[in-house]
């Protein structure tokens, strides 16, 4: 079965995980860029009250991948500057053609 990695990061150098999914094996990602939203670190709407922006991806990753891609954001996690987030959620894909 596949799974849907759906990353959310914030901070200057998204390509980090374009660079990450590659190094760990995934087949292909798309990228979301000047996305907005609202989550545990408050509102992130590129306005001078809620200021910045962030970069979706999104990856279909083959069942036996997941671990190793796990560990490598949670890792990259750890590496991000003061300010910077990244965030992943995991969920199954039913189909994908």
């Amino acid at each position: 079965m596949m799974r849907l990695f759906w990353i959310v990061y914030t901070g200057a150098t998204p390509e980090r995980v374009a660079t990450t999914l590659q190094r760990l094996g995934a087949p292909g990602w798309t990228r979301l860029d000047h996305a907005h939203g609202a989550g545990t670190h408050g509102r992130v709407e590129g306005t001078r009250a809620w200021p910045g922006e962030e970069t979706v991806y999104m990856a279909i990753v083959p069942a036996e991948r997941v671990d190793a891609l796990t560990d490598g954001l949670a890792a990259e996690q750890q590496r991000l500057a003061p300010g910077e987030r990244l965030h992943f959620a995991v969920a199954p894909v039913e189909h994908f053609q």
